[in-house]
């Protein structure tokens, strides 16, 4: 038998195995991963280090909550989130100090409590309490759950993460792993499940290990290079502001909500679709520009963040892989919206083709002078959500009804000022996070409406130079 017939042979083998002894193999291959120090990816170090700094800061706890209709079976929703974190070792990381450096311990695979609580009235207060509490990094789980009884057969589950361990994209890795496993434990069944192909774990240290070797060995250096040649030099962004800053960036937060008409909305894709432009340049595009007409700068930087996920094997993991893409507006010489756009459109395709250099890797490259009174490198945020399909929209879960429950504003945010958008049925929702140090609720507004004014004027007239909109300030 030559090696490929041997080899597929082998193969066939494998899969006739149980599934709980092709999983018990693979963890002797490569040795487990629990007890065992890992490095922390990039995007991790950074988050850890923000932590370290403040322990108390919740800026970077991600929240996903849900209303459960119907017969509750806590024991179930428990066993279902053990199976969860037994499958996606990250789950169950513990980060440390290894001497001088940061590591991430795989705890024992062990139950994950389900806290309960009966809440009457308005359950807001309640989810922002528990969202808000701090997490332990050092000697306590990435992850906690609560089931809050508001009724008789309706419960809100409330999920929060550390961002450490977790992304948009894996919340819907871990609803749709959720509803698997309850289910099954309700049939009576096992999950029917696809075995991992590696842990979060293994992705960070291979992506340590390549970036030190390329490093090392003065390679492809391609990635880092461009954002160092873009970002150089950029000024920080100098909105006008209600009140003095702050010697230390707090995160203190509120939000403003907006909406953009679908008539609106459809003008502007059309104009984009004229440019070869996404409806995500062209509102990009509209926020570099209404940023511009409030700071009055010419030049200035917007962070975007980005799924991260490159790879067919790393889709199914749970783990933090989203980085953040940054652009800088070229608002010099009066353009009009359509050259703007171009310009928009030219700096995306560019930034999304160097989009494997980590951002924690292009700030320290760019050695920008510290500066604690502010986030550095981009002080304003914009995100395109894509409607959420799939599970984190499910309908039902078992024999439940499930309906997403938006979590209330918890008064935290990462940037100085921030637009998260979706386009939706009825236009182009939104809310405008800000710092609540800097400015009022009634100036979060005007830049809130002067985003949408611009969005407006221009779909209707995107040979409008920026100097045309100043009056929307």
């Amino acid at each position: 038998m030559n090696a490929p017939d041997r080899r597929a042979a082998l193969l066939g083998r494998l899969a006739e195995l149980p599934m709980e002894r092709r999983v018990a193999l693979l963890r002797s291959r490569r040795g487990g991963t629990a007890g065992r120090e890992w490095p922390l990816s990039f995007g991790q170090e950074r988050l850890w280090f923000l932590n370290r700094l403040d322990p108390a800061d919740t800026t970077y706890h991600t929240p996903w909550c849900v209303r459960l209709r119907g017969p509750v079976d806590a024991e179930g929703l428990a066993a279902a989130f053990t199976r969860v974190a037994e499958r996606h070792h990250v789950l169950r990381a513990r980060f440390r100090l290894a001497g001088d450096r940061p590591v991430q311990v795989v705890a024992e695979a062990g139950p994950v409590a389900v806290e309960s609580a009966e809440v009457t009235g308005d359950p807001a207060p309640a989810v922002v309490e528990f969202v808000n509490r701090p997490f332990d990094l050092e000697f306590g789980p990435p992850l906690r759950v609560a089931l809050l009884r508001l009724a008789d057969d309706h419960f809100l589950l409330c999920i929060v993460l550390h961002h450490l361990v977790v992304d948009g994209w894996s919340l819907d890795v871990l609803m749709r792993e959720l509803a698997e496993c309850y289910t099954a434990y309700r049939e009576g069944g096992e999950p029917s499940l696809e075995e991992l192909p590696m842990q979060y774990m293994e992705v960070a240290a291979e992506d340590r290990r390549r970036a030190e070797q390329n490093s090392e060995q003065n390679r492809d250096t391609s990635h880092l290079d461009h954002w160092t040649r873009t970002l150089t030099g950029v000024p920080a962004l100098d909105l006008p502001t209600d009140r003095p800053r702050l010697a230390r960036w707090t995160g203190e937060g509120a939000q403003e909500g907006f909406l953009v008409p679908d008539e609106v909305i459809t003008r502007l894709e059309e104009v984009a679709r004229r440019q070869r432009c996404t409806l995500f340049m062209a509102l990009l595009a509209a926020y570099q520009a209404t940023l511009g007409i409030a700071s009055g700068q010419r030049d200035l930087c917007v962070g975007v963040p980005v799924a991260g996920r490159n790879r067919a094997e790393i889709e199914p993991l749970i783990g933090y892989f989203a980085t953040t893409l940054v652009f800088r507006a070229d608002l010099s010489g009066a353009p009009t919206f359509r050259e703007l756009m171009k310009r928009t459109r030219l700096a995306v395709f560019k930034g999304l083709q160097h989009a494997e250099a980590p951002f924690e890797q292009v700030l320290g490259a760019l050695r920008l002078p510290r500066d604690l009174s502010r986030p550095p490198l981009f002080q304003a945020m914009f995100n395109l959500h894509n409607t959420p399909k799939g599970d984190l929209l499910r309908t039902t879960m078992a024999d439940l009804a499930v309906e997403v429950y938006p979590v209330p504003a918890a008064g935290r945010t990462k940037a100085e000022i921030s637009v998260d958008a979706w386009r939706g049925p009825e236009g182009l929702g939104g809310v405008l996070d800000y710092s609540s140090d800097l400015f009022s609720a009634a100036t979060a507004r005007r830049l809130a409406r002067a985003f949408t004014g611009v969005v407006e004027r221009v779909g209707a007239d995107p040979d409008l130079r920026l100097s045309d909109l100043n009056h929307l300030i």
